[in-house]
């Protein structure tokens, strides 16, 4: 058996007024047109060598979206190779030529199928799910992890930090999260709440915004605003028990569908799906450790 190599890649795609285009480079050592894509660097996740190889490969700004599946195929060397893909929208940049690619173009998903030069990425494109970049509107709040006993604490809370245990939690909340599309994160101001969300963030390459409206004395009309704001976005927020219910009570007031059970421990989401503009479902998450 040869031996066998991982890599990753993305599907780069922006909307635009006549409707969704993707991204192909060409490759001149292979003269090829494909994905963007590229094999692993030492001590490199997957997720992570598909984003670096993406941007560079490209010299786009991109933000990782859903994991969409992966090819196999041998290479001319001989050797098993799995290639793993994820759904990746534009945010900023213009293609800039470099060592390995010489030309970058948009397509639609029909025409894109057409010009890749392999099969197996053929294939790949025309076995995508129907729309596969229209992704529902979605909030997921998230409630800080564990971070130790307020009354036991010192000092000022807002500044209160993860236990060991929370930290456990912000991890397995980021490996629940990280293929689910989002865009955004935003924190309370109290660092629990920014701390909880920081591996997602290294996850997406997102940076984690503080916003007052989710800190623990806010008004809920402030959270409302923001979830108002973000509305047709896929975000995930982190904040407090006490705003987590202030918020589901409003939904639930203004029509939202309430599944049991009601909760919100530490290290749980809650995600909460929208229907042109509206917060119409819910799901509870429970936490884990």
């Amino acid at each position: 058996m040869g031996k066998r190599t991982v890599a990753g890649g993305g599907v780069v795609y922006k909307a635009t007024a006549k409707g969704i285009k993707i991204l192909l480079i060409h490759r001149p050592n292979y003269d090829d047109w494909s994905l963007p894509k590229g094999k692993l660097d030492p001590g490199e996740s997957i997720r992570e060598c598909a984003l670096r190889e993406v941007q560079e490969e490209t010299g786009l700004t991109v933000h990782m979206g859903p994991f969409l599946g992966q090819t196999e195929y041998i290479t001319p060397g001989g050797s098993d190779k799995d290639v793993h893909y994820w759904a990746m929208p534009y945010v900023n940049g213009s293609f800039k030529k470099n060592a390995e690619v010489d030309e970058a173009t948009w397509l639609k998903p029909k025409k894109a199928r057409e010009l890749v030069t392999h099969k197996r990425d053929r294939a790949f494109l025309a076995g995508l799910p129907k729309r596969w970049w229209d992704l529902e509107p979605a909030a997921f709040l998230v409630r800080h992890g564990h971070a130790g006993d307020r009354t036991t604490w010192k000092g000022d809370d807002r500044v209160r930090p993860l236990t060991h245990r929370g930290a456990l939690q912000s991890h397995h909340i980021a490996e629940t999260l990280v293929d689910e599309g989002i865009t955004r994160l935003v924190a309370s101001p109290y660092t629990r709440c920014y701390q909880t969300l920081e591996p997602l963030g290294e996850l997406l390459a997102l940076e984690v915004e503080r916003h007052p409206a989710l800190a623990e004395d806010a008004k809920p009309k402030a959270a409302m605003a923001l979830l108002d704001e973000i509305r047709h976005d896929r975000v995930a927020l982190a904040t407090h028990g006490g705003v987590i219910f202030e918020i589901l009570q409003h939904l639930a007031k203004d029509g939202m569908r309430l599944t049991p059970p009601v909760s919100a421990k530490k290290g749980s989401v809650w995600v909460l799906k929208s229907l042109n503009g509206t917060v119409t479902r819910s799901k509870y998450l429970p936490p884990v450790g």
